[in-house]
């Protein structure tokens, strides 16, 4: 399989195309379409499913402005926390301008300015998802009491193409109409197709230019070292966002997509910023940035870099743009005498900047040598390198299978084929953080955690680690991935998610996950010719590996049959036998909240859980019951896994 490089560049027109083949379809309605385009937009931005109850679709009439919302938590990963772990909850209102939609400046004016007066209250005649929503919205706001919270009201415009500069102006005006009148951290942001476009290694990025004002020496060829004043690099990140539409763009090199935005802003940094900024430096390692070119005079001080990317102070330079945003940018014509005074002491701070010129091969260097120094751990950097860039070229070659490790990969990669219709194609196109969670929920066995955080499956994160870190057996490999691919293949074939036709089966995909594993973990442990009383991770992988031949696929199946069965027995209301409704947990810690029930850290375990295990040993039990002259359904897994263990 070939996989397109920078010289096999897939254009912008080409990956549009190919992205929004599946909205065109005919047949379909503008909302519809409107709700498709949204979904697939905004899961691929922020890296998360639609399948989570903090994903709310409230489009068509009444919806007071907001399309779909979603709920991105402040599920720091406790075992690996640091000082760049995220803090703060964000809700993310969109607004869905697909196609002809948008037309600009007005749209954003007024679209801006009706979800505004929803969030106060002032749009009484909402459908029921609309005025939930509002109700939890209004909840969160009243929560904002310490002047160091951290929580976020983002509204975000998403088009099918980039906004102008002009309507870029706009979306400023609602941020300050937004701040004064909603919530102290009310935020506005626009993406588009080439928001995800831009992110691919084989994009063909547009020429930018920006300048950044400082005092800077030539340290060596292609090296410039030198200090920019706070003010210096809040107007270099204002006139980047005003060219770009996209700040997050500024550190797609910075340990790409597996990191990313997911890590925000940190305390200390902030601290300095809002107590002492005149002592910034002193406090603060600097930052790195590369750019393709560079050009620099001695006599002025400033430079001007095509192509910047921070690929060493993201945490820096992020959170300087929040606290200077939060505190330049905030509107009104009065100053307190303490503003004075600060905007004084940070037009004092500075911190020490490297500019270094690079071509694309060096970036990766660069990213992990100036990070080697500080909380960035190594385990990041695997998205830029070794190991998942491995597992992608094995899952192509020998299961011909494209694994997505950028978000738009696939349609990127879609678009190429058709550009080139003599090359082979992919049996399927899998994303490699899905993968991961279906493992850490099946293998591991932590499904309300792959329910609910995203931070324990990234590189440094606890589960993560558990993953690539075993010792015990065969390390974790591509083949595991791919034995995770089989599995979830068999809960979309099934129908596990949102658009479940069962409710129980709706929020329930991480479960199914687990209990399917647990189930054939029974399977080998009883089986004697396994020799296997202690089933590992790397058994379970073989074990599927085999149930996905063929001559297999019947006995995966009922296995399958039987993960559901005792899924939809458990999630349905009523009657006093072993549901989810019956958990003490569900009734007292989660006060009936099924959402938080299925997303705790201890779902599975006797003390969280205790009626869901009882119901799993039932089922393994019915399953292993044989009838006169018919083999038990555990009889049936165990001789294809037998059969195939030559």
């Amino acid at each position: 399989m070939t996989t397109p490089t920078n010289a096999d560049a897939v254009s912008y027109e080409q990956f549009c195309q190919e992205w929004l083949a599946e909205i065109e379809e005919p047949g379909l309605l503008p909302l519809d379409k409107g709700r498709i385009f949204a979904t697939k937009l905004i899961t691929q931005w922020l890296g998360v499913t639609s399948d989570d109850d903090d994903f709310v679709i409230c489009d068509g009439a009444r919806d007071g402005g907001i399309d779909v919302a979603y709920l991105k938590r402040a599920d720091a990963d406790t075992g690996s926390r640091d000082d760049n772990t995220e803090d703060g909850d964000t809700w993310y209102l969109f607004q869905s301008k697909y196609g002809t939609a948008f037309s600009g400046t007005n749209t954003i004016l007024e679209e801006g300015n009706k979800v505004i007066a929803t969030l106060l209250g002032q749009n009484p005649r909402l459908q029921e998802n609309s005025r939930q929503l509002v109700q939890k919205l209004d909840s969160f706001r009243q929560q904002d009491r310490e002047p160091s919270n951290a929580d976020r009201i983002v509204l975000v415009f998403a088009t099918t193409s980039p906004v102008s500069q002009q309507d870029r102006q706009a979306l400023d005006d609602i941020k300050l109409i937004g701040r004064e009148r909603v919530f102290r951290n009310f935020d506005v942001e626009e993406i588009s197709l080439q928001t995800i476009w831009e992110t691919l290694d084989n994009a063909k990025q547009p020429r930018l230019s920006v300048a950044i004002d400082g005092q800077f020496v030539e340290q060596a060829s292609g090296l410039l070292v030198g200090t920019v004043s706070l003010t210096a690099l809040f107007e270099f990140l204002q006139a980047y966002r005003k060219q770009t539409g996209n700040l997050a763009q500024l550190y797609e090199k910075n340990v790409r997509q597996f990191l990313g935005s997911r890590r925000k802003i940190n305390k200390g940094i902030a601290d300095t910023l809002n107590k002492e900024p005149e002592k910034f430096g002193l406090y603060n390692n600097g930052i790195t940035i590369v750019a393709s070119g560079y050009n620099f005079s001695p006599d002025i001080g400033g430079v001007t870099m095509e192509g910047p990317y921070v690929v060493n102070g993201c945490q820096t330079t992020r959170t300087i743009w929040v606290v200077l945003d939060g505190k330049l940018n905030t509107g009104g014509t009065g100053n307190a005498p303490s503003d004075d005074d600060w905007r004084e002491r940070v037009g004092l701070g500075g911190l020490v900047t490297k500019i270094v010129r690079s071509d694309e091969a060096e970036i990766t260097k660069i990213t992990r040598y100036t990070n080697s120094q500080n909380s960035v751990r190594e385990q990041d950097f695997i998205a830029l390198d070794s190991d998942f860039l491995h597992w992608k070229f094995v899952m192509e070659r020998d299961y011909k299978i494209f694994l997505e490790i950028q978000r738009g990969g696939t349609d990127s990669r879609k678009a190429y084929e058709k550009q080139h219709p003599d090359l082979p194609r992919f049996d399927d196109y899998v994303n490699a953080f899905d993968l991961i969670k279906v493992y850490g929920a099946g293998w591991l066995a932590v499904p309300g955690v792959a329910y609910g955080k995203n931070p324990p499956f990234l590189p440094g994160g606890s589960v993560y680690e558990r993953m690539v870190s075993r010792t015990d057996e065969v390390p974790f490999g591509a083949r595991d991935l791919y034995a995770a691919y089989k599995i979830k293949s068999v809960a979309d074939r099934i129908g596990f998610g949102r658009t479940a036709n069962q409710g129980s089966r709706r929020q329930s995909r991480f479960l199914f996950y687990y209990i399917i594993m647990k189930m054939l973990g029974n399977v080998i442990r009883l089986t004697p010719e396994l020799n296997q009383p202690a089933v590992l991770a790397s058994h379970l992988t073989h074990a599927v590996l085999q149930l996905s031949t063929p001559d297999a696929e019947n006995q995966l199946g009922q296995l399958a049959d039987g993960a559901a069965n005792l899924i939809d027995a458990y999630l349905t209301a009523g009657g006093s036998g072993n549901t989810a409704f019956n958990e003490a947990a569900y009734l007292t810690v989660h006060n009936g909240d099924l959402n938080g029930f299925l997303k705790a850290d201890k779902l599975g375990s006797d003390d969280h859980s205790p009626m869901l295990e009882q119901l799993l040993a039932i089922t393994n039990m019915a399953f292993g019951m044989t009838t006169p002259g018919m083999p038990s359904g555990r009889e049936l897994v165990a001789k294809a896994l037998i059969g195939n263990s030559g």
